[in-house]
């Protein structure tokens, strides 16, 4: 059963509720969400674009991107009960029909989510080598020119490579260290 767990800490749903599942996920921390969506190169890139949550666990970066101006949002997430209170959260906030959940696994989204993005999250569980998801994501052609791709991996672990300054057309323009974990912004470069 989901329980509530947090806010919304900006924007038009600024202290609103959000639920999370009851295990499995890790969601983004109010004070990560908070230093995300104090940027203006963030808050710039998701003005009424469409923006992609991969990993969205309980959607909590994909609805602070509704709530500072994203125009529509595809949350894409493999877990069932993730899926469900991602869902009962955009229903409780009234901004689902700004949003599609997809429950499939990132690797596997790129022809069912709305492009161009301004903004993309991937989000995966620490155990998870996102690498493989980033490069689909600069191969889909979905990232518009000047697009942000935000990548929260774990820190750099003993036998965990660090990550590449650039990713294709992707080139890293800010690396940031929150906890165990590392926030790495990728802009899409080369592109209309």
């Amino acid at each position: 059963m989901p329980r509530t767990a947090a806010r919304v800490v900006g924007g038009e749903l600024r202290g609103r509720r959000l639920r999370s599942p009851a295990a499995g996920t890790r969601p983004a921390t109010a004070a990560l969400r908070q230093s995300i969506f104090g940027r203006a190169e963030v808050l710039e890139a998701l003005s009424d674009a469409n923006v992609l949550d991969l990993y969205a666990g309980a959607g909590y970066l994909g609805i602070e991107a509704l709530s500072h101006g994203a125009g529509w949002v595809d949350f894409v997430e493999r877990a069932a009960p993730a899926c469900a209170v991602i869902r009962r959260n955009l229903a409780d906030l009234g901004v689902e029909q700004r949003a599609a959940v997809l429950r499939l696994p990132a690797e596997r989204c790129w022809t069912r989510v709305a492009g161009p993005l301004g903004l993309a999250f991937v989000d995966p569980p620490y155990g998870v080598d996102a690498l493989p998801v980033v490069e689909q994501l600069d191969a889909s052609g979905l990232l518009a020119g000047g697009a942000l791709a935000l990548w929260r991996r774990r820190s750099g672990a003993p036998g965990r490579p660090s990550a590449p300054p650039q990713i294709g057309g992707l080139v890293r323009i800010d690396q940031r260290r929150y906890g165990e974990g590392v926030l790495e912004t990728y802009r899409a470069e080369g592109r209309r």
